[in-house]
């Protein structure tokens, strides 16, 4: 069983002034996951999530888009989709989306090198164990779940409201539960999350149509705070060093995570930095190196080019065992795990190509596969096992939201 602590501190990396947090299970001292927030960026730039007034500056029907503008100067692209009714608040929808139009959109991608943030019409808020959604009306639990979790989970959703509901993987965590064979309320918390999501969502709609144009009328937390949020655990300890992250902690988790409220607390040892005592630079290191090794003494390279992320797979030493097959197989499935391992901390997106030591059986190359798929299930963020293309790589598509980390490092 994992042990995991939570840590936030303002943290400067190559002169880059940040707020960096991260959880660490101290059984294998390995990081579970890892944020970078730069300080020039906290106040001046949008979160995912946020939610604008914004002016439609002209539709593009080849594309079924519209570029809109959020903000003064800000640009942003937004898909049209004839599944969601947009809410637009300077005349009467006609089923149409015109350049001129004030329409409520929330940011779905953060803008990356050329290309414009992406928004959608499709309103949602997000809870610890649900999301709640303005345009999609679909009620139901994770895929992500098993069916009988899902039949449990399914319980907890109140049919008198409009709005779509997704129970959240986070909420299997309450059917683990001793409690679940004595109480009928185990899960009120889901039930409670949902009915305060709807007041939110309907406030911020009602609102929303009365605002002027480029309001920002919801502002999402920040990601070093949400990433503990959406993780889904029980922390042993959240920590800080800063009196004003601690306020900020405590004021998130008593609305997000009020069950563990009392594990937040202050680090205050001026002898020795918290940076220190958790050693960051270490673990940043390792996590922007080209190389990653491991115990078997195997080792990946992970590069980027321009259009994808390409991995390989090396056995470090000749391969002379009588026992090769089995040998290169068992490097194979180690090498799977970290890499999946290193997809999700680094944030890795879009194609991703990885190149493992050849193998000609079938079915170990189908074992190898199935092993893969396993972890990307556990993925937060959708991630797809192609399949193997003609030269033997395995191709991984992995959904972009949010910059990676060594984007939000600023490395190359």
């Amino acid at each position: 069983m994992r042990e995991l602590r939570y840590i936030i501190t303002e943290y400067c990396f190559r002169e880059k002034k940040g707020i960096l947090s991260f959880s660490l299970d101290m059984k294998t001292g390995k990081v579970e996951s890892v944020n970078f927030s730069p300080s020039n960026q906290l106040n001046s730039t949008i979160t995912i999530g946020d939610i604008f007034v914004a002016k439609v500056i002209n539709v593009v029907k080849q594309i079924h888009a519209a570029f809109i503008a959020y903000a003064p100067n800000k640009k942003g692209y937004l898909p049209i989709s004839t599944e969601y009714i947009p809410i637009i608040t300077n005349r009467k929808y006609d089923g149409r989306i015109l350049a001129g139009d004030e329409i409520i959109v929330q940011l779905e991608k953060e803008a990356v090198r050329t290309k414009e943030p992406v928004f959608t019409i499709n309103l949602s808020l997000a809870g610890k164990y649900s999301v709640i959604s303005y345009a999609n009306t679909y009620k139901g639990v994770s895929k992500k779940c098993t069916k009988a979790e899902r039949e449990l989970l399914r319980t907890a959703i109140p049919q008198n409201i409009d709005y779509g509901i997704v129970i959240r993987t986070n909420a299997i965590s309450l059917l683990q539960s001793p409690e679940l064979d004595e109480s009928s309320d185990i899960l009120q918390p889901v039930v409670d999350e949902i009915n305060y999501l709807n007041r939110q969502m309907t406030r911020l709609i009602q609102e929303g149509i009365c605002r002027t144009c480029y309001s920002r009328i919801w502002q999402s937390p920040p990601s070093y705070l949400t990433m503990m949020r959406d993780e889904g655990v029980t922390y042993e300890r959240i920590i800080t060093d800063s009196n004003v992250l601690y306020d900020e902690l405590r004021d998130f988790v008593e609305l997000y995570m009020p069950e563990q409220l009392a594990k937040i607390s202050l680090y205050q040892d001026d002898t020795y930095s918290l940076y220190k005592l958790y050693r960051v630079e270490t673990h940043l290191s390792e996590l922007i190196s080209s190389r990653v090794w491991l115990r078997s003494g195997a080792y990946i390279v992970i590069e980027k080019t321009e259009a994808m992320y390409v991995i390989d797979v090396n056995s470090g030493k000749n391969i002379t065992k009588t026992d090769a097959i089995e040998y290169i197989f068992q490097i194979n499935l180690e090498a799977a795990d970290e890499i999946m391992r290193q997809i999700r901390l680094r944030n890795l997106t879009g194609m991703i190509l990885i190149d493992f030591i050849n193998m000609d059986e079938e079915e170990k190359v189908e074992a190898l596969l199935q092993e893969l798929r396993a972890f990307a299930k556990k993925d937060r963020i959708q991630t797809t096992i192609v399949d193997i293309t003609a030269l033997g790589l395995v191709e991984i598509t992995r959904r972009k939201t949010t910059k990676s980390l060594a984007e939000q490092l600023e490395v190359s």
